[in-house]
C-alpha cells in the first residue's frame, strides 16, 4: 500500500549511482538494511530463468495469491518447479493490489496500493517493480501527490478555514492554495517545511556519500543506535542541529518543532498530507522511507497501454477464468495497479524448462500446478524436514516447502503452526508475528463526470477547486485522479476521503458505506462553500450514485492496510526479515511479502521478499542457479547485530 506522502518539495531525489557499487548492488536511493540487485538477477534471466530445478518431485505450497505469492509462483514455475499449490483465502487474486475500474473509464478505484515509487522514476532499473512494468508493458504517469509538480495546486483547509496558526487567524475562512513550484502559502507552513527539509537534506547528503561503500554498515548501525528507541513523535519534537558532525556519526538531531508546528505536521504535514498516522510508529520507518526513496516521484499505474497510448490488454482479458475447484475468478482487466498481479498470473512465462504458457494456463494443463481460492489455511504442521502438512477445511496435503505470505494479524487469527520446535520457530519469530503493528485505512471513492480541477470556478474572481486537498477534518486527504494517455483522457475519480489509523477508525461508526460516502461528499462541499476564495461545491462534478468504499481492517484475510512497527523493535523485525536466510533450511518454511519486511506499506518489498523466498528454495533444494549468479558469493548475508539504543542525543 502506498501510505506515505510525497516529499518532492521537501527532499532531494538524488538517484546517482555510487561509484563503487558493484553489479549485485542497487545504487542509492535504496534499502538501508539489505542491498541486493534483484533487477540485475531478473534482467540476466530474462530469456532463461533464475535457476533450474533438479528434482521434479519437489512440492511447494504458497499461502496467499497477492503480489508476493504470485511472483514466487511465477518465478518458481519458470525455474521448472511444476508441483505448486497456491492457497488463497479470498475469492480473488491480487491481495492488496485491488483495482476496480470506474464505469467506461481506464481510471480505477485503487482500493489498496496506489502510489508507486520507482527509485526514482520509471526506467531507472533500480527496483523490481520497474522490471515487471517494462516486461508486461504496464505504463505510468506522475501521481497527483499533494504539493508535487504533478498538480497545479494543493488546497489546505484547517481550523474551520481560519488557517494553521490560531495566533494569527484569517479574518474570513479560506482554502489556502499552494501553487506548484511556489513556497507554502502560510508562514507557519513554510517554517514546518523548512524544518523537515533541513533534517531530510542532512540525512540524504550523508547517506549519498556512504551508501554502497564499506563504511555503510557501520554508519547505518550508528544511526539505528541513536534513533531506534524513538517514535516519530519524539523525532518531531527533538531539538534540531545546525549541521551534521562526523564526530557524532549517525546523529542528525530532530525536527525541532514546537507544539503548534507539531500539531500542524500531524494533521497536514508540510502541505504534503498529514503525518499523524506515523507519530506513534518507530521513527526508523520514515527514516528508512527517506533513504529508500519511497517518498519521491510517485507514479500512478495506468495499466497495459502501447506506445501510442492505446489500451493493450493481455491474455484472458475479460474472459471467464476459474481456479482448480472450478470457482469463477474475477476476469482480468489489466487496468491500474492490479494489472501487475494479473500479468504475473495470466501473461506467458518465458522459460527453457516449461512451455511458454502462463501460470494460469499451467493450472489448467499441469496436474501439479493449482490455484485454490476461498481456501483458508487452518494449520501448518511440521512432520519432518522437507515435509510440511497444510490443512484447510477441505484438504490435507504435504509439501517439501511452504511459502507464507499473509498479513501477520490475519495469519495469527486464522492459522496455527504445529509441531515446529524452537530451531524452526524460535520465540522471537512467534513474538514478532504477534507483535507486528498493522495500520488501519479507509478509502471513500466516487466516479467523476468531469475533471473539476481543470474547470474555472463558476464564481467570478474565485479560485478553481484544487486537484488535491489536505484537511484537519475527518476527510483528511482528498484526491482527484484520472488516467491520461496520448490517445485518451478520463474524467477520473474522486478519492473524497483517504484516512489511516485513528482517522480511519472514526469512520467505522457509520451505519453503512453509502451513508459514509454521502457524509464525506457533504463535508467536502461544506468546506468548499465555507472557503471565501472558492464558494462552489464539488458535487456537481461527481456521479453520486456509485460510491465505492473499503475498510481494510474489516477484511478478515487482511485485518489491516500495511505493516508498521514500534520503536525498540529491531530484534523482532529482524527475526522475520532474516528468517529465510537463517531458518528456512531447517524449517522448510519461507516468509514472503510486505508483512515480513521493514518497509511496510509498499508493493516493492512484497516483490523482493517473494523473490527472496524463490532464491532460498532453489538454494535449499539443490537447484542450479544460472546466468553467473552464485548464492554464496553474490547474495549478501544480514549482519548479526543488535543495537545498543542510546538516549536522544
Amino acid at each position: 500500500m502506498s501510505i506515505h506522502k510525497s516529499l518532492s518539495k521537501t527532499s532531494p531525489t538524488a538517484s546517482r549511482a555510487i561509484p563503487n557499487a558493484h553489479e549485485w548492488q542497487f545504487p542509492f536511493p535504496n534499502t538501508a538494511d539489505f542491498n541486493f540487485n534483484y533487477y540485475h538477477l531478473l534482467e540476466r534471466a530474462s530469456q532463461t530463468a533464475i535457476a533450474q530445478n533438479n528434482d521434479p518431485n519437489i512440492r511447494i505450497a504458497i499461502i496467499g495469491a497477492g503480489v508476493a505469492g504470485l511472483i514466487a509462483a511465477r518465478e518458481l514455475f519458470r525455474c521448472g518447479y511444476t508441483n505448486i499449490d497456491i492457497y488463497e483465502a479470498s475469492e480473488r487474486i491480487g491481495g492488496r493490489t485491488y483495482s476496480i475500474p470506474a464505469h467506461n473509464q481506464y481510471t480505477t478505484f485503487e482500493m489498496g496500493a496506489m502510489r508507486m515509487p520507482f527509485f526514482t522514476e520509471p526506467g531507472s532499473r533500480n527496483c523490481v517493480l520497474d522490471y515487471y512494468c517494462t516486461l508486461f508493458g504496464i505504463t505510468t504517469q506522475p501521481f497527483p501527490d499533494p504539493a508535487s509538480d504533478a498538480i497545479a495546486s494543493t488546497g489546505i483547509y484547517v481550523n474551520n478555514g481560519l488557517g494553521p496558526d490560531p495566533k494569527n487567524p484569517y479574518t474570513v475562512p479560506r482554502l489556502d492554495i499552494w501553487l506548484k513550484q511556489e513556497p507554502p502559502p502560510n508562514p507557519l507552513l513554510k517554517t514546518i517545511l523548512d524544518k523537515w527539509t533541513h533534517f531530510a537534506n542532512m540525512v540524504t547528503k550523508e547517506v549519498q556519500k556512504l551508501y554502497g561503500t564499506n563504511q555503510w554498515e557501520e554508519f547505518w548501525h550508528s544511526l539505528v543506535n541513536h534513533y531506534g528507541a524513538m517514535n516519530f513523535r519524539d523525532l518531531v519534537y527533538l531539538e534540531a542541529i545546525k549541521e551534521y558532525k562526523c564526530s557524532h556519526p549517525g546523529y542528525f538531531g530532530g525536527l525541532g518543532m514546537n507544539e503548534q508546528e507539531a500539531w500542524n505536521f500531524y494533521v497536514i504535514g508540510a502541505g504534503d498530507g498529514g503525518w499523524g498516522a506515523f507519530y506513534d510508529i518507530s521513527c526508523l520507518y520514515p527514516i528508512r522511507t527517506l533513504l529508500f526513496g519511497f517518498a519521491t516521484n510517485h507514479q500512478l499505474i495506468q495499466g497495459k497501454f502501447d506506445i501510442n497510448g492505446n489500451f493493450a490488454p493481455g491474455a484472458e482479458y475479460k474472459e471467464i477464468t476459474r481456479d482448480n475447484f472450478g470457482l469463477q475468478l474475477k476476469s482480468p482487466n489489466y487496468l491500474g495497479v492490479e494489472a501487475l498481479t494479473e500479468s504475473l498470473f495470466y501473461e506467458p512465462v518465458i522459460s527453457p524448462f516449461v512451455k511458454n504458457i502462463s501460470l494460469y494456463q499451467a493450472t489448467q494443463l499441469y496436474e501439479g500446478i493449482n490455484l485454490f481460492t476461498q481456501s483458508q489455511v487452518k494449520a501448518i504442521q511440521y512432520l519432518s524436514k522437507n515435509n510440511i502438512q497444510i490443512v484447510t477445511d477441505t484438504m490435507v496435503s504435504q509439501y517439501n516447502a511452504v511459502i507464507v505470505t499473509p498479513p501477520t494479524w490475519a495469519l495469527e487469527m486464522s492459522c496455527v503452526f504445529q509441531k515446529f520446535d524452537s530451531s524452526a520457530l524460535p520465540p522471537e519469530v512467534s513474538l514478532s508475528l504477534k507483535e507486528s503493528h498493522w495500520i488501519t485505512s479507509c478509502k471513500v471513492f466516487y466516479p467523476l463526470k468531469q475533471r473539476y480541477w481543470e474547470q474555472p470556478n463558476p464564481n467570478p474572481n474565485k479560485d478553481p477547486i484544487p486537484q488535491v486537498i489536505n484537511t484537519d477534518t475527518f476527510l483528511q486527504d482528498v484526491y482527484g485522479i484520472a488516467v491520461t494517455t496520448k490517445s485518451h483522457s478520463d474524467p477520473g475519480v474522486l478519492l473524497v476521503s483517504y484516512t489511516w489509523e485513528d482517522d480511519a477508525i472514526k469512520l467505522e461508526a457509520n451505519q453503512d458505506d453509502a451513508t459514509l460516502a454521502k457524509k464525506c461528499l457533504g463535508e467536502l462541499d461544506n468546506i468548499l462553500m465555507n472557503a471565501e476564495n472558492i464558494q462552489t461545491p464539488i458535487s456537481p462534478y461527481v456521479d453520486t450514485s456509485k460510491p465505492v468504499v473499503i475498510h481494510w481492517e474489516r477484511k478478515p484475510t487482511y485485518r489491516g492496510c500495511a505493516k508498521l512497527y514500534r520503536q525498540r523493535s529491531w530484534n523482532l523485525d529482524y527475526a522475520l526479515l532474516t528468517y529465510n536466510q537463517q531458518r528456512s533450511a531447517t524449517s522448510s518454511l519461507y516468509f514472503a511479502g510486505e508483512a515480513y519486511s521493514v518497509e511496510g506499506g509498499w508493493t516493492e518489498p512484497a516483490l523482493r521478499l517473494g523473490l527472496d523466498a524463490v532464491i532460498h528454495i532453489v538454494n535449499n533444494t539443490d537447484g542450479t542457479f544460472l546466468n553467473g549468479f552464485d548464492y554464496n558469493e553474490n547474495y549478501p548475508q544480514y549482519p548479526q547485530w543488535s543495537p545498543s539504543f542510546k538516549t536522544f542525543a
